[in-house]
């Protein structure tokens, strides 16, 4: 059995134990799980300290310092969850529907009071991060900037960030990683995660690889084209920021795949390629490319093509040494398949010593194909003096073809 098969199935069968022990644990549970935000209605700061108890129970929590709560281990049914906290008045969400298993999510914002009222009874929905959310928040902005939410990146298909942050209006990728921003060159862009900078990995680009985020992990991405006080002065073509999910509540497992056709390059018989190695699929050599062990010693003689005409046994080292090379020297003719792209999340969200601990993990894979044929590389020069010379001399003119994986 060759490496490649039996990489294939060691990967096949750690993903089938991952599904095995994580399924296994969510039909576990038995109760559901109350989580949300609470919010000072008039500045949208999170409010720290509110209790939140289910009426009718002795189940409730209090808001951490981000106005973050969780309730575990509700028993299935309706509820209703009164809120309050001193200086504000008090609110209770009705209908809040929990089952075995599930998380309910209710974001609440609480309006101060300086006297005391009648209690006021809501109905509260489920908040989520969508497009609407982004329109709001970019109305409300100061800069100027667009953006795209997990529910357009969900409904494009896109593979990973970079596929994604094409769907953004001024915006254009290069070599499929490098973001541009209003045509201009990665050098007048920033990239940042969760409001942090990131470095580039090419010394020779300043702009992110964002290939290297899978649209899994993606909770939305704004681009920034205007400043600020609050943003860095380093980019005058625009700032992108990639937002990425919260740990989640409970068991969250995601597979998705793409592929793509182009008339150019797909199923094309004419495709330059070479015999690849068994690992080239994954994106390294199985060592088929080293250099010869023969020759890795820096100290070796190499016999000069005079000398072995000259010398029998210089002639056989000579051979020995040309003949360690790997012997692909050409391309060959093949036909090109479509390109392709996978990507694995999985998350949940334990509980250690009292303690929630989440996590989250994501695994993407993609191949791609780009050929053209007939192309034309020339370069004329000029010879002698421009007021003198009527042509310029053609220095040389090829056909060219090239493919690419």
């Amino acid at each position: 059995m060759s490496n490649q098969s039996k990489m294939k199935g060691k990967l096949i069968k750690t993903i089938l134990l991952i599904l095995l022990v994580f399924t296994t644990n969510l039909f576990a549970q038995k109760n559901g799980k109350i989580t949300g935000n609470v919010i000072d209605q008039e500045t949208g700061d999170p409010i720290i300290g509110a209790n939140i108890m289910i009426d009718g129970t002795m189940l409730g929590a209090a808001s951490d310092i981000d106005g973050m709560f969780v309730i575990n281990a509700v028993p299935e049914g309706n509820y209703a969850v009164t809120l309050s906290c001193i200086g504000y008045a008090k609110k209770t969400v009705t209908d809040v529907k929990i089952t075995s298993g599930q998380v309910e999510k209710i974001n609440i914002t609480l309006s101060p009071e300086s006297y005391e009222t009648e209690e006021v009874t809501i109905t509260a929905k489920l908040l989520k991060n969508t497009d609407a959310v982004l329109l709001k928040d970019r109305q409300k902005s100061n800069s100027i900037s667009d953006a795209i939410s997990n529910e357009s990146i969900s409904r494009s298909g896109s593979g990973n960030a970079a596929d994604a942050i094409t769907k953004v209006t001024g915006t254009s990728v290069v070599s499929g990683k490098y973001v541009y921003i209003r045509g201009l060159g990665d050098r007048y862009s920033s990239t940042h995660l969760n409001g942090t900078e990131l470095p580039s990995a090419d010394p020779d680009v300043k702009s992110f690889n964002l290939d290297l985020f899978p649209s899994n992990l993606l909770d939305n991405i704004v681009t920034i084209k205007s400043f600020t006080p609050d943003k860095p002065g380093n980019f005058s073509g625009g700032l992108v920021n990639v937002a990425t999910k919260d740990y989640p509540e409970k068991f969250n497992f995601r597979f998705s795949s793409s592929t793509a056709y182009n008339s150019n390059t797909t199923f094309n018989k004419n495709y330059l390629t070479y015999p690849t190695s068994s690992t080239d699929w994954l994106g390294y050599d199985n060592g088929s490319r080293e250099i010869p062990n023969l020759l890795k010693d820096q100290n070796v003689y190499i016999p000069s093509p005079n000398e072995a005409r000259r010398n029998h046994d210089l002639a056989l080292r000579l051979d020995e040494l040309t003949k360690s090379f790997n012997p692909e020297m050409s391309p060959i003719q093949s036909k090109a398949p479509m390109d392709q792209s996978y990507n694995l999340s999985i998350g949940d969200q334990l509980s250690i010593f009292g303690n929630p601990l989440g996590y989250i993990a994501s695994l993407s894979y993609s191949r791609k194909y780009s050929f053209y044929e007939n192309g034309q590389k020339a370069k004329w020069e000029l010879s002698g003096n421009y007021d003198e010379v009527n042509d310029l001399y053609n220095y040389y003119n090829f056909s060219d073809t090239k493919g690419s994986e």
